[in-house]
């Protein structure tokens, strides 16, 4: 019987560590929602602004010539922050449309197709969007999405 509440004490413990732990995560992934969100308005907005061949408002204001590797890390904190919160959506559904975000991404001035294609030759001989390749695979494996 002591062993039984024992137990009973031990798994009310873990429960409550994981409801505390849920609580939390949830509260990331919705302040990550919502910074996302209001990026992707700033860039909606931005490319709307401006005209064709005209560098992003927001890029030009954010940044001051960062290396490569630095780009390629503030384009993979902003795909990751698009998984996150489309994975926490209820329907599982992202904040925007991964076009929306393809969009933003070759216009920013951050992502350069050319320079991707000619340093990623497996990309280009198979014929693959090399953003929509950088955007699924080649920011986690570290490939570099423009000369910077």
């Amino acid at each position: 019987m002591g062993a039984v509440i024992g137990t009973e004490r031990f798994l009310g413990e873990d429960v409550e560590t994981l409801r505390t732990e849920l609580a939390e995560t949830q509260a990331r992934l919705k302040e990550a929602q919502g910074e996302l969100a209001r990026l992707v308005r700033l860039a909606e907005a931005d490319l709307q602004r401006r005209r064709p061949g005209e560098q992003s408002s927001v890029v030009a204001a954010s940044v001051r010539r960062p290396s490569a590797k630095d780009v390629a890390a503030r384009i993979a904190r902003l795909v990751e922050l698009y998984r996150e919160a489309a994975a926490a959506a209820p329907d599982g559904a992202p904040v925007v449309g991964q076009d929306t975000m393809l969009r933003w991404l070759e216009s920013s001035g951050l992502f350069d197709r050319e320079f991707y294609l000619k340093c990623n030759d497996d990309v280009a001989g198979a014929g693959a969007d090399p953003t929509q390749h950088y955007f699924n695979h080649g920011y986690a494996e570290a490939r570099p999405p423009c000369a910077l």
